[in-house]
């Protein structure tokens, strides 16, 4: 199929990608769940397969690269556990969706240096297949792994960009939302009518229906261990509660938020929040104990977070580094609304950062 390069088509995103989609959809419609795969994650043109998105020169900014902060205290949860597990000779990390270049490192590195015995027994292993980095003391893999006998599973908003159904709630119940071509550019259109237990009487909303397998996956990977979430989220009665009528549905375009995915097609982030509800019950049917969800700003000055920025008082430069990156961490706005959740087996009693969860 010949490529339809004219400004108008290229304006709404990658002329390629855009074209693979409308082939796909051969006069049709597909739900938005695929729609939003093909965005994400099409094999050659997807949003995720060039590298650079993340960043202050991408689209968005994470946690681990604000600073090594994030990383460091991640890290100290990760000792704590191996210390909870009896100190194993055998202890893994895996960071599924880890990205290229540095991102691990502060975590390794943590990890191994400031713990005699844990150095010789740590493995780091960063599932990525996107874009693998090349840092040698990190073992780059491509699921599947084979489980760890002991260790920890650290995984920062990675669920909340898996494609989602989408849906508008009314009298008929929730009908699905599915997209078509209309010559100019992507529009909606209504499918059938789906049953879904607790969903919201009225309004938009959306179902991630391989956030609960994948959770499951995260949670073999461990014999012995904790599976450690971060994502923006919230409980099914919060997620769904029903004064919130537009859905969670976010794009980030060039570190500029907006609601309309038929933009930019494949060169800006699609997110949706997660239903914690659902980990915390896919965590539960691999047998494990679950901790939270708490607020990431409550997670990291649980750890103590702040004395690793008062440690670094000799040298002013580094302190008000150190100190503008908390704040980022933790503001209420912003990604301190990152929600945390531990699942835990073999680990006895509660996990650091979430003692004071009822």
């Amino acid at each position: 199929m010949a490529l339809d390069l004219d400004p108008g088509t290229a304006a709404l995103g990658n002329p390629r990608l855009i074209q693979a989609i409308i082939g796909e959809m051969a006069g049709g419609a597909i739900p938005f769940e695929r729609f939003m795969e093909l965005a994400l994650y099409h094999p050659e043109h997807g949003y995720y397969r060039k590298p650079g998105r993340i960043g202050r020169q991408g689209d968005f900014l994470t946690s681990p690269i604000i600073h090594p902060l994030f990383g460091w205290a991640v890290a100290a949860w990760c000792r704590d556990a191996w210390a909870r597990l009896g100190e194993p000779d055998e202890f893994t990390i895996f960071e599924p969706a880890a990205g290229g270049g540095a991102r691990p490192a502060p975590v390794r590195d943590g990890a191994a240096g400031r713990a005699g015995g844990v150095r010789d027994a740590l493995r780091y292993v960063a599932l990525e297949p996107n874009n693998p980095g090349s840092d040698p003391r990190v073992e780059w893999a491509t699921p599947p792994v084979a489980p760890a006998p002991n260790g920890v599973v650290v995984t920062n908003e990675l669920v909340d960009a898996f494609p989602v159904r989408l849906f508008d709630a009314g009298p008929r119940g929730p009908v699905e939302v599915f997209v078509r071509w209309d010559g100019e550019r992507f529009v909606e259109q209504p499918g059938g009518v789906a049953s879904i237990d607790g969903a919201p009487a009225e309004g938009r909303f959306e179902v991630n229906q391989r956030a609960y397998p994948a959770m499951r996956s995260l949670c073999s990977l461990v014999e012995r261990g904790a599976v450690l979430v971060f994502d923006y989220g919230y409980p099914e009665e919060e997620l769904w509660a029903p004064w919130r009528t537009t859905g969670t549905l976010l794009c980030f375009y060039r570190h500029t938020a907006h609601e309309d995915p038929y933009l930019h097609v494949g060169e800006q982030d699609i997110t949706t929040h997660v239903n914690f509800s659902e980990l915390a019950a896919a965590a539960e049917d691999e047998g494990m104990a679950v901790s939270g969800p708490v607020s990431q700003t409550e997670f990291l000055y649980a750890l103590g977070i702040g004395s690793l920025v008062d440690s670094a008082r000799g040298d002013m430069q580094e302190y008000f580094t150190r100190r503008r990156a908390l704040e980022q961490l933790t503001d209420g706005a912003g990604l301190g609304r990152i929600r945390v959740l531990a699942a835990t087996r073999g680990l006895e009693g509660v996990p650091p950062g979430f003692e004071a969860v009822p």
